[in-house]
């Protein structure tokens, strides 16, 4: 395992050497769609991609925060805020400059920013404070000397407190330069901020009543992260979770391929209607983008999508072979050519269910002990579909191996044209699991289906 991690981290500086050393670095990057340039802070490392995220363009801050600072400790759990991250990036950010940290902050969401920051310093209004405290007894004086031992600051009549040592200097920095630089931006903050702790200078039941503002904050902050997340293909890790559990549940009507169930259903429902409101045109690459570049971050998988393996709209390679019949996931890789050819509406459609089984697996999945890599996830996903275009074939024409003449990418065209590839892999799961009860449900690669 030590072994593997010093591998990687190599291999990540050695990219970022080759990366920073384009003369085109600034045109590529800020050219990259948002989900690839979270893809390349992932494959730098956070701590090491200071040069390219004093590059990002809001946008692609945005979707680099919401893929890196909402945790949870197993797929298919909630995600929630880690305030310890946000402070590494507050660190990131300033290594460009504070001025430069603190534009790219005033540019992000007052809700974001407030929630936060809220997270990482306690924010009082310094005069309610010591008007409270001057009453004196037992919890004024006790109040006292635990700000006397905590690491705070006043500023413009609010008391600044550390909720916890790190990443108090880069919030204070970042402070100043937004005093310096976007002074009305600030108060707003530091109004926000000490709206929500106004509860500790006053009794127990207020101290109630600003928690449960601060809970409302989070989900406001967390809803209009999961919006974004759906617009670009993410399954929330319950929602993948609960999938998984009813894709091995019996289909009943084996020759109906039309029962999309209700997780699944919820997800298209939702995405479409956050694709339908206006939103900032994604980034491509451009002809400013150096193609060396280009080739290097494809090299190292950034140009793939986190999210989308498999992107919809992509045709899929396929090996060509005249003197040979297509077998195995060839075969199927064929047919959905084959299908693009035939009825692009419904290749379309297959490739947006290919990639959301992808983000499934990688939301509520692990393989074997570790979280699905979005490669891997695209791989599981596509043969664990194929195998139940499979069973579908194999119950029609009763063969037994997956080789035979009946099971042609003609063949299986046919029934990716009449069943979604969610139902496919509903099938292929409820199977798995009544021959095997320790089945996870899915197969991780087409070299492991049981026909």
């Amino acid at each position: 395992m030590r072994k593997q991690s010093l591998d990687r981290s190599s291999s990540s500086k050695s990219f970022l050497l080759q990366l920073v050393d384009d003369p085109n670095l600034i045109q590529t990057v800020r050219a990259l769609p948002e989900s690839a340039f979270s893809a390349l802070v992932r494959q730098i490392g956070i701590e090491d991609a200071g040069e390219v995220i004093a590059l990002a363009t809001t946008e692609q801050l945005v979707a680099a925060f919401d893929e890196d600072l909402f945790v949870n400790a197993r797929p298919g759990e909630r995600e929630s805020f880690d305030p310890d991250r946000f402070a590494v990036w507050l660190e990131v950010l300033l290594e460009a400059g504070d001025a430069a940290a603190a534009n790219k902050i005033a540019a992000l969401s007052i809700d974001f920013v407030v929630h936060s920051l809220s997270q990482l310093v306690l924010v009082l209004d310094h005069d309610a404070l010591q008007l409270q405290m001057g009453e004196g007894g037992r919890a004024a004086r006790a109040a006292d000397k635990a700000i006397e031992s905590a690491l705070s600051e006043e500023i413009d009549g609010y008391l600044l407190i550390a909720r916890k040592p790190d990443g108090w200097d880069s919030v204070m920095a970042l402070i100043a330069a937004l005093d310096s630089q976007h002074r009305d931006r600030l108060t707003t903050i530091l109004d926000r901020c000490a709206r929500l702790a106004s509860g500790y200078i006053e009794d127990l039941d207020a101290l109630t009543e600003v928690l449960t503002e601060e809970e409302s904050l989070a989900e406001d902050v967390e809803a209009a992260r999961e919006e974004r997340r759906v617009r670009q293909g993410y399954v929330e890790p319950r929602a993948a979770r609960s999938f998984l559990t009813l894709a091995k549940q019996p289909l009943g009507n084996a020759s109906a391929g039309a029962d999309r169930d209700p997780v699944t259903r919820a997800f298209f429902r939702d995405r479409s209607r956050a694709t339908a409101a206006p939103v900032a045109a994604a980034h491509a690459p451009d002809s400013a983008a150096s193609p060396r570049l280009l080739a290097l971050l494809a090299e190292h998988g950034v140009m793939v999508s986190p999210q989308l393996a498999l992107s919809a709209g992509d045709s899929p390679a396929v090996p060509a072979s005249d003197s040979a019949p297509l077998t195995g996931i060839a075969a199927f890789l064929s047919a959905l050519q084959l299908l693009q050819q035939e009825k692009p509406d419904a290749f379309h459609q297959r490739m947006d269910e290919l990639a959301y089984l992808s983000n499934v697996l990688v939301a509520g999945a692990s393989d074997r002990g570790e979280r699905f890599r979005p490669a891997q996830a695209a791989e599981a996903a596509l043969a664990t579909v194929y195998f139940g275009a499979l069973l579908l074939l194999k119950e029609r024409v009763d063969v037994r191996t997956p080789g035979s003449a009946q099971f042609t990418p003609e063949a299986l065209c046919q029934v990716l044209r009449t069943h979604p590839a969610d139902w496919l892999f509903r099938n292929a799961s409820r199977a798995l699991v009544a021959k095997d009860a320790r089945s996870p449900g899915f197969l991780r690669s087409a070299e492991a289906i049981p026909l």
